[in-house]
């Protein structure tokens, strides 16, 4: 019987070199995230032979896979997957499928799956260069908020430090406050949480940060991780909104900081969050990433 473990601070020297080796561009395959987002998402994991299996298991009655990781065999791994949901009696799902991975399955499994395309989850997709330099008439709305901000403040960038986590911390704190985030906005709460264990444990997750302040008071910082060689993932930016241009200065700092090693830069989903999508869109990405979930025909 397969058995899937939960995923926590110790599978890292396991799974990390495993999911920098991939050559995707997902979000999802990116270790820090899976800790981070432990509370919301409970990500488990298997191996069937070489191939290593991610999955959700929020409820374990309802398990969503990740497709296959590896260099084995997918249609084995796959295989041992569907005999594993039906002999437990449960639907078989499939999330974060690129447009690649769904042809794969249709090509093995001719026929057997419906596809749903999700695009509140699709990942955003950067070249490098273009949010470095924010060339062109498309980039200039970004370009005056910058030289505004250069122009207004007294300002300084620097790498995250573990010296910088209280501060980065308060203004987390402040910036929920600011966006009012109290009552039963669940994915506030859980995002709230995951900021702040990045901001305890980036280090040990190997994330880099970046943090901006003005007069020597942190009005933003920034984390992320490299998901292979070629891209890295951005997956918290806080600012304060009283600072105008601070978003887009944390942003392009970070960049030109620490990604000039990389080719694309993944800022990850919407999740449907209008201002957050106008917000994304406005950086005029390279590539929308699709995702899927598939669903085997038979359990509709």
């Amino acid at each position: 019987m397969l058995t899937f473990k939960a995923v926590t601070l110790s599978d890292q020297a396991v799974l990390q070199p495993l999911l920098y080796q991939n050559p995707y561009l997902l979000c999802n395959w990116s270790f820090s995230n899976m800790i981070l987002w432990e509370e919301a998402f409970h990500p488990h994991y298997a191996f069937i032979n070489d191939m290593l299996i991610l999955a959700v298991m929020k409820d374990k009655t309802k398990p969503i896979f990740n497709f296959p990781i590896g260099n084995g065999n997918v249609k084995e791994a796959i295989d041992h997957l569907l005999a594993y949901t039906k002999q437990a009696g449960m639907a078989f799902r499939m999330a974060n499928l690129t447009d690649e991975m769904k042809s794969t399955i249709e090509e093995l499994y001719p026929q057997q799956f419906n596809f749903e395309e999700r695009r509140d989850q699709f990942d955003y997709i950067y070249k490098v260069d273009d949010l470095l330099y924010l060339k062109g008439k498309k980039y200039q709305a970004k370009r005056n908020h910058i030289n505004k901000f250069i122009k207004s403040y007294n300002y300084h960038y620097s790498p995250l430090t573990t010296k910088d986590v209280p501060e980065c911390l308060e203004l987390q704190n402040q910036w929920i406050e600011e966006n009012d985030c109290g009552g039963d906005n669940c994915l506030m709460e859980l995002e709230h949480c995951a900021v702040k264990i990045a901001l305890e444990l980036f280090d040990r997750l190997n994330m880099k940060g970046g943090v901006l302040r003005i007069d020597n008071r942190v009005v933003a910082f920034t984390l992320g991780q490299a998901l292979n060689a070629n891209v890295f993932d951005v997956q918290i930016e806080k600012a304060l909104k009283q600072y105008h241009g601070a978003y887009p200065m944390i942003n392009q700092q970070f960049v030109e900081h620490e990604m000039q090693n990389y080719l694309y830069v993944n800022r990850e989903e919407d999740l449907n969050e209008q201002g957050l999508r106008q917000a994304k869109l406005s950086y005029h990405p390279t590539l929308l990433l699709k995702k899927y979930v598939a669903t085997l025909k038979e359990d509709q």
